[in-house]
């Protein structure tokens, strides 16, 4: 809740041991996770971090399975996921907003009285990844 500019979002990526990774023609400044650099395939990482220069817009995605459970095709506990720990806060300080569909994905949106961001945070999992994703007021 405490991102509201880049100087912040790489706070907060930082201090999570984050790494840099890259910033694309679109302004997107991207961090990742203990990443795995490769490239052939491009980098791999479990969670990436990812600030709009341009708009002010930040997102976040978790993988929230396990090497293990994508190998057995099992369920995972991911109680403990920092997604899922995210997701948790969320809907214990925020109020529900409103469904918000972006580019054919359907989040959860909450508004957050105590955010020092201008606009909603929504939420939701999709291919067994977990995404936030900052949605300035229109």
């Amino acid at each position: 809740m405490s991102i509201n500019s880049e100087d912040t979002f790489k706070k907060v990526v930082i201090e999570n041991g984050y790494e840099f990774e890259s910033v694309d023609d679109e302004g997107w400044v991207s961090y990742g996770f203990n990443i795995v650099r490769d490239s052939i395939d491009g980098n791999k990482s479990s969670k990436w971090g990812g600030y709009n220069k341009n708009d002010g817009k930040f997102s976040f995605q978790f993988n929230r399975r396990t090497i293990l459970g994508n190998f057995l095709g099992s369920e995972d506990d991911t109680s403990e996921n920092p997604y899922d720990l995210i997701v948790k806060d969320i809907k214990e300080n925020c109020k529900y907003y409103k469904i918000i569909n972006f580019n054919g994905t359907d989040y959860v949106s909450y508004g957050c009285s105590e955010s020092t961001y201008k606009g909603k945070i929504g939420f939701v999992v999709s291919e067994g990844v977990g995404l936030i994703r900052h949605f300035p007021n229109e």
